[in-house]
């Protein structure tokens, strides 16, 4: 996550640029072996189960760089406190930025802002990873990072600079 911050504005960037383009590696690479049919000498000389065998491959290489690609979400969330509103935006790799519930932008106002809370998750081999969460009045919320990550000391050290920014109380 990237911070930018001055005397009267936080802004939070949170774009997946390495799982773009690692999603987009395998787009490409499944397009490549399922493009083999198509210029390879070698393919009439295949077996069934090896041509199969080598559709499949494309077709996992293609389906997981889209999978990848496509559910990575970027977040831009603003905190401006001379109008006193925060706003966030959300994207994926093929779509407009949107808001939350689908808008444009989804928008805030600062005072509604409550808790800011670090949410404890596990990855697929049981290590911890971590995401920012804002608590807004109404018990509505906004992921302030859409993917989580790994490293629970500069998640608690982005968590401070909100919260400091926001005025919030420090939370355990």
């Amino acid at each position: 996550m990237r911070i930018i911050e001055t005397d009267s504005r936080l802004v939070l960037r949170d774009v997946p640029r390495a799982l773009w383009l690692f999603g987009l590696v395998f787009v490409a690479s499944g397009l490549f072996v399922l493009s083999v049919p198509l210029w390879a000498p070698e393919w009439r000389g295949f077996r069934i189960w090896e041509r199969l065998a080598v559709l499949a491959i494309g077709v996992a290489h293609l389906g997981g760089g889209l999978l990848t690609a496509g559910q990575a979400r970027a977040t831009v969330t603003e905190f401006d406190r001379v109008r006193g509103r925060g706003s966030q935006r959300i994207r994926r790799l093929w779509s407009r930025w949107r808001g939350v519930r689908g808008h444009e932008s989804t928008e805030f106002a600062l005072a509604d802002a409550r808790v800011l809370e670090l949410v404890q998750s596990k990855d697929g081999d049981g290590d911890p990873m971590y995401r920012l969460k804002l608590w807004l009045a109404g018990s509505e919320s906004l992921w302030l990072q859409a993917q989580a990550v790994h490293g629970e000391a500069a998640v608690r050290e982005h968590a401070e600079r909100v919260r400091r920014f926001l005025r919030l109380d420090a939370q355990p």
